[in-house]
């Protein structure tokens, strides 16, 4: 589907993004994946994040799990840390009222039932992405970027403070800066992570966050061995 998380790099004003929302869905491997913005999309056994560019907010069903509630939190926080301090999270329970939400899917009304929205069992028993770890450097003279390791390889063994590090944990992706990084490395790491959604034909919705050597937050730290 069309739609895509704007970063600052790209000069894209906050107002001007594209609304699009997002299910989050599963016990122990939860999922991220764009649906059509619309209040049909919406189940009561799930958690939504809708994207509107100021505002971001996440919709937790009245039967959601805290697994999908966590995640959701994260994806959302993501998505703001993005933009910059411009964006502003709202959590909203089902059955809670909001004007803005609501217009961005159609109008306020009935939503489908948890049993609707499908088995949270068999969404984890679904096949998941292999996280994956890329390099970036130009230590040789020329811009290099390459894969160093993938699933239970990414660790953080694997990281050099001089150079910058793509991390794709499925849900979001992560520029690593290192403190000793070069200029280059540095202010083409956002660049290269855009590159890479394109060029891997991975979901254009995925939120890249840019994390400096020192800084980093919970989701990285767990998402490396």
């Amino acid at each position: 589907m069309s739609g895509g998380v704007d970063s600052g790099f790209k000069h894209v004003k906050p107002e001007e993004y594209k609304p699009r929302l997002l299910h989050i869905k599963g016990k122990k491997k939860v999922r991220v994946t764009q649906v059509e913005l619309s209040r049909d999309s919406l189940n009561s056994g799930d958690v939504f994040v809708l994207d509107g560019g100021l505002k971001i907010w996440q919709w937790n069903g009245k039967k959601s799990g805290p697994a999908e509630k966590q995640k959701g939190a994260q994806f959302a926080r993501a998505i703001a840390d993005e933009r910059k301090g411009k964006a502003k999270n709202i959590v909203l329970e089902e059955g809670d009222k909001d004007a803005d939400f609501w217009k961005h899917l159609g109008g306020e009304g009935a939503v489908k039932s948890a049993e609707d929205g499908g088995d949270d069992n068999e969404t984890d028993k679904a096949e998941g992405f292999v996280k994956v770890l890329f390099h970036l450097s130009d230590a040789s003279g020329k811009m290099v970027f390459k894969q160093v390791g993938s699933g239970s390889q990414c660790k953080k063994g694997l990281l050099d403070s001089n150079d910058v590090f793509i991390l794709d944990t499925g849900n979001e992706v992560f520029a690593w800066i290192g403190k000793g990084a070069s200029q280059e490395e540095k202010s083409k790491a956002l660049g290269f992570a855009q590159d890479y959604l394109k060029n891997f034909n991975r979901p254009a919705y995925l939120p890249i966050c840019r994390i400096l050597e020192g800084s980093e937050n919970g989701v990285w730290n767990a998402s490396l061995n």
